[in-house]
């Protein structure tokens, strides 16, 4: 499995799955607010993922301008036991094109998670970043850079390559695009993560955060269905993550190495537009 994926990484350069813009984004030709209703199974981040699982129900309510300006806001409804609200989150940004080819976008995001929470991300404030996605015909190459901010800066650079399938037309498109993209980078949230459950623990300290690395392969299959004034999406993902964190002593010994495991996690979505 592991070759294969390099194999396929290989011949891409850069990519953001989370800033993609869809043949049916670039066809809206006038201002829409947008609503959707999402459910996520578990809060999975660069294929880091807490001891619990972590699911989502997220209401989201955004303004999208032809021009391409966007603004939103969501809030995240921990779906288990003890159910809150888990996140809040307000974002903006600017997507363009360029010919039929070229697609990209710059993004700003920020986080107020709850003092409760245990989703892995949840020392993350905010993130800005930009994706790119140019578009070969067989082939899409796809590129983004985010920088997320915690107790300690971290460089997220995601990688990978897709192919779209359309199905149908502009008033009701089906689209399949199996993808494969890695993400790299830093991986100070993810200290300060583990560094908030080791609690009174104190003679320890979690190591081998700062360098850049791989952090995680990942395998999705994100099908949607576009039509003019609504549409739905689910998006199945297998993430297989790399390099764990190193926990040492003062002595500079290893006081154990995490143990991480692939995860299967997958995402349901509807919106309407008005």
């Amino acid at each position: 499995m592991k070759p294969f994926i390099t194999s396929l990484l290989l011949l891409s350069i850069v990519y953001n799955a989370n800033a993609q813009l869809s043949k049916a984004d670039k066809k809206d030709s006038s201002s829409n607010f947008k609503f959707s209703l999402s459910y996520l199974s578990n809060s999975v981040y660069n294929g880091r993922q807490d001891s619990v699982v972590v699911p989502y129900i997220t209401p989201m309510i955004g303004y999208f301008d032809k021009s391409g300006f966007f603004a939103d806001a969501s809030v995240s409804y921990l779906a288990t036991t003890p159910g809150r609200i888990d996140l809040t989150t307000i974002e903006t940004g600017y997507n363009f094109t360029a010919g039929d080819n070229f697609s990209a976008g710059i993004y700003g995001s920020k986080y107020f998670y709850s003092a409760k929470s245990t989703a892995i991300q949840s020392q993350i404030s905010g993130i800005i970043g930009s994706a790119a996605t140019y578009d070969l015909s067989f082939i899409s190459l796809n590129a983004g850079v985010d920088l997320a901010f915690s107790q300690k800066t971290d460089i997220i650079v995601n990688y990978g390559i897709s192919h779209p399938f359309y199905i149908g037309d502009d008033d009701h498109l089906w689209t399949i695009e199996p993808s494969a993209l890695a993400n790299t980078g830093t991986q100070n949230f993810y200290a300060a993560a583990k560094a908030k459950r080791r609690g009174a623990v104190t003679n320890v300290k979690v190591s081998s955060s700062s360098g850049f690395k791989v952090l995680d392969y990942e395998l999705s299959l994100p099908i949607s269905y576009d039509a003019q004034s609504w549409g739905l999406s689910f998006t199945p993902t297998y993430a297989i993550p790399l390099n764990p964190l190193l926990v040492t002593k003062p002595n500079g010994s290893i006081f154990y190495q995490e143990t991480l495991s692939n995860v299967f996690y997958a995402e349901l979505s509807v919106y309407f537009k008005f």
